[in-house]
């Protein structure tokens, strides 16, 4: 029973760094996640501080504070699908501007500009959604076994691994405030722009 334990481990271990090889090549032509990383580096730049490490000091305090059990992973999953549909519905809004109208060249590539970083910080958060979602679902499948056998403390294993839940749900939240800000660039210079015509 335990060799089915470690080898069902195992095989979830394998083929999730395997997914996450394949979407970070450099060429890979399904969808391209360096890209992506890439630019939301570019946005972040200068707040670095306060999108990745003040969120893992958060998560690791958390952690110690409450370790995440099945019932936090089902009820988390819930607000991700919000989330995602929410994304997905701001990613359609987004396609629909149109920058022909504005007659400056300058302002046109601002707005577009903004329009792109928009576009890859929605991409950017639901990719941390989706990613968190398969980690929530296959957390609650290893909660349900035994894994006594394994030798290092479950205790500690439970707190890293609500510390990683924790780290990446405070990102997607403090994505979707970037997100917020940004749309309200565009609509902001929607309103300015049409004012101007």
């Amino acid at each position: 029973m335990c060799g089915i334990k470690f080898g069902g481990l195992l095989l979830v271990f394998i083929s999730l760094a395997v997914m996450i090889f394949s979407l970070l090549r450099k060429e890979e032509p399904f969808f391209n996640l360096r890209d992506i990383i890439k630019a939301h580096k570019q946005l972040i730049r200068g707040s670095e501080i306060l999108f990745c490490i003040l969120p893992m000091c958060f998560a690791v305090g958390l952690s110690l504070l409450y370790t995440a059990g099945a019932q936090f992973y089902t009820e988390i999953s819930v607000i991700l699908g919000i989330f995602l549909s929410m994304l997905l519905a701001s990613l359609s809004i987004l396609g629909n501007y149109d920058f022909s109208t504005v007659k400056d060249a300058s302002q046109r590539e601002k707005g577009k500009k903004v329009v792109r970083q928009t576009i890859n910080a929605i991409m950017f958060d639901s990719l941390l959604c989706v990613f968190l979602l398969l980690y929530g679902l296959t957390i609650i499948v290893l909660s349900s076994g035994d894994f006594s056998w394994i030798p290092i403390s479950m205790n500690i294993i439970k707190a890293i691994v609500s510390a990683i839940a924790y780290y990446l749900f405070s990102v997607i939240l403090l994505n979707l405030l970037l997100i917020v800000k940004q749309m309200s660039k565009i609509i902001e210079f929607n309103i300015v722009v049409k004012r101007d015509l």
